[in-house]
């Protein structure tokens, strides 16, 4: 049985999307405070960048600045939803270290509303991000995206996901798992760039709901079951441990660090922590991605 994780930091205003920066310090978003901050090893936040909207999701480029996936400015509200001071339709953002925040990427496919939620970058440093449609509709909620973005901002391709596609990330076997939301399920796509292949059911969580994901060195599959308050572990389909965070946490998001830690947002309580597991990180994927004239 896994221990209560520590404590890492409070106050934060629903958190999601952490990315690990190193020496122990993490990156996170804070989709009710608009912004994009620093978290230190002793709790400390510190703002990287204003970002406006609600960032979703977050991922740290080659050259230290980090992608933000904006919804545009929606968040859970108790029953119902929150929506932001300064609202926009979705799109995806670039924070550099001076805290200049730039749009990449141009404007997601399909209709709008556009709802970005998480991202990663592919081998090639492709930037991968899913769109997960107007969730704030959910008897008509439309199918969603996934969208390749090239080094220069262009979209290379998308693949359409019904049923709210939700975080992302690539596993060690070079494929491209994004979680489904609605249906419990996790997916998996054979990608080359803006190349897609027809989804892979991979495992479907017995409860709860999938949202953000991270895998480990060793090929673990990390799964934040945000509305069933726990986190789910896998090798391959095999559910190897069920991780309850306890109601009222909703674990959103999860990243691996290089002191063998998983740290994960509960966004309800406005908290980081840190779950001591002895992992062994995966070396992330990586990349640049410029602004065009016309994003």
């Amino acid at each position: 049985m896994t221990a209560a994780p520590a404590l890492v930091a409070t106050g934060l205003r629903f958190p999601e999307g952490p990315s690990y920066l190193g020496e122990g310090a993490v990156a996170v978003v804070e989709m009710k405070g608009e912004a994009l901050s620093r978290v230190a090893p002793d709790g400390t936040v510190t703002p990287l960048g204003d970002c406006g909207g609600a960032p979703n999701g977050r991922v740290l480029g080659a050259g230290g600045e980090l992608y933000v996936a904006n919804n545009g400015g929606l968040s859970i509200e108790g029953r119902g939803y929150w929506h932001a001071p300064r609202q926009f339709d979705g799109h995806v953002q670039r924070v550099d270290a001076d805290g200049t925040v730039t749009a990449v990427g141009g404007t997601l496919p399909g209709p709008a509303p556009h709802r970005p939620n998480d991202l990663c970058f592919g081998p090639d440093g492709t930037l991968y991000v899913t769109d997960s449609g107007n969730w704030e509709d959910m008897r008509n909620i439309r199918p969603g995206t996934v969208v390749a973005i090239g080094p220069d901002g262009t979209q290379l391709g998308s693949a359409e996901v019904p049923a709210m596609p939700n975080g992302v990330a690539f596993g060690p076997d070079g494929r491209l798992y994004l979680a489904q939301s609605l249906t419990r399920k996790v997916l998996a796509f054979d990608v080359t760039g803006g190349d897609f292949g027809d989804p892979e059911t991979v495992l479907t969580l017995p409860t709860g709901s999938p949202d953000g994901i991270c895998f480990d060195g060793d090929g673990t599959l990390y799964v934040c079951g945000s509305v069933g308050n726990a986190i789910f572990v896998y090798s391959g389909a095999e559910l190897k441990e069920t991780i309850e965070t306890g109601a009222g946490t909703q674990p959103t998001n999860c990243c691996t660090g290089d002191d063998g830690r998983l740290y994960v947002t509960f966004s309800l309580t406005g908290q980081l922590v840190a779950f001591d597991l002895g992992l062994t990180p995966l070396e992330p994927h990586t990349g640049t991605i410029t602004a065009r004239e016309d994003s």
